[in-house]
């Protein structure tokens, strides 16, 4: 998000690239290039710093960071579902257990994005995926929810 907020991501994504450059522009990328390497120097754990200190293009950081780390976790991935397989509202807020939910499927979604279009064959399977959250979340609901829970179910059969 920095990277883009700063418009940097073409630096990383390999649409901007130094040999499209001369004169004073290829100066201007360099400087570039160095705010990059920065940024990316500042946002990463300190055990790491030492091993693009001396790196000179940022895309080339950026992608063998990529696939270091751009790995599914399969141990994380059944945790995720581990714990929202147990989460219960409990003496939670509805609106905090909700929040709980939330956040672990937005982590979840960050380790595997589901499709990004939402073009007319996708569409069944955003549907059911929608329909698969509503059902984990109804299933950690307190009993008292039970008739609005029904109530909901109901709507979606008809």
């Amino acid at each position: 998000m920095a990277l883009l907020v700063k418009n940097k991501l073409r630096f990383i994504d390999e649409t901007c690239l130094r040999r499209s450059y001369r004169g004073e522009l290829g100066n201007q990328w360099e400087l570039c290039n160095v705010v990059m390497l920065s940024l990316i120097g500042l946002t990463i754990f300190t055990e790491l710093q030492p091993s693009i200190i001396y790196a000179s293009d940022a895309r080339n950081v950026w992608n063998e960071f990529k696939e270091r780390f751009n790995k599914l976790n399969l141990t994380r991935f059944y945790h995720f579902w581990t714990t929202i397989g147990t989460l219960r509202q409990g003496t939670d807020f509805i609106i905090s257990y909700y929040t709980k939910i939330k956040d672990l499927w937005d982590e979840m979604d960050l380790m595997v994005p589901g499709a990004r279009c939402d073009c007319e064959e996708t569409r069944p399977f955003l549907d059911q995926f929608k329909n698969l959250r509503l059902l984990q979340f109804f299933v950690g609901l307190n009993e008292s929810y039970s008739h609005v829970r029904s109530e909901i179910l109901l709507k979606y059969l008809c």
